[in-house]
């Protein structure tokens, strides 16, 4: 069935569509994270070979159905995506999307985080977090590389 209506209003449907980059949601960004994570370091909650430990908390649902259990066991809103301890320090990252911002509670604890003198991180990609990583000094196997070396 052919289209009725005036070029100029085809025209315009058409302007409005725009290719664009997909949206990679914070579950997969989490899980391609910990994949590089798994070849740079060693798997979640095991020590690499230069005393590195990670692992990953996801508290998505914090609220639950029953909120007040789960404050009752000390879970607070805006804990870190991902843990790190090296050399007795801990390291926390947040993962978010190119478009995520921080909540206030993440902001809170990002504080908190600091001021209890250890150290916090926000990445959005696995290069962002190895470059992250590089910065504080925690070693890993150096697998992964810039695209340009």
């Amino acid at each position: 069935m052919a289209d009725a209506s005036p070029p100029a209003v085809r025209r315009a449907r058409a302007f409005r569509f725009r290719l664009t980059a997909p949206r990679i949601p914070e579950h997969a960004l989490q899980k391609q994270i910990c994949d590089v994570l798994r070849l740079e370091i060693a798997p979640p909650g095991r020590v690499s070979r230069d005393g590195v430990v990670w692992w990953s908390i996801d508290i998505a649902d914090y609220g639950g159905d029953v909120p007040g259990i789960r404050i009752g066991r000390g879970m607070v809103a805006g804990v870190p995506d991902l843990f790190f301890v090296y050399r007795g320090q801990a390291y926390l990252v947040e993962l978010k999307t190119s478009d995520g911002v921080l909540s206030a509670g993440q902001i809170s604890l990002a504080s908190a985080v600091l001021s209890a003198q250890a150290h916090f991180g926000v990445a959005t990609s696995a290069e962002g977090l190895l470059e992250i990583l590089d910065g504080w000094q925690i070693p890993r196997r150096r697998r992964l590389r810039d695209q340009g070396t």
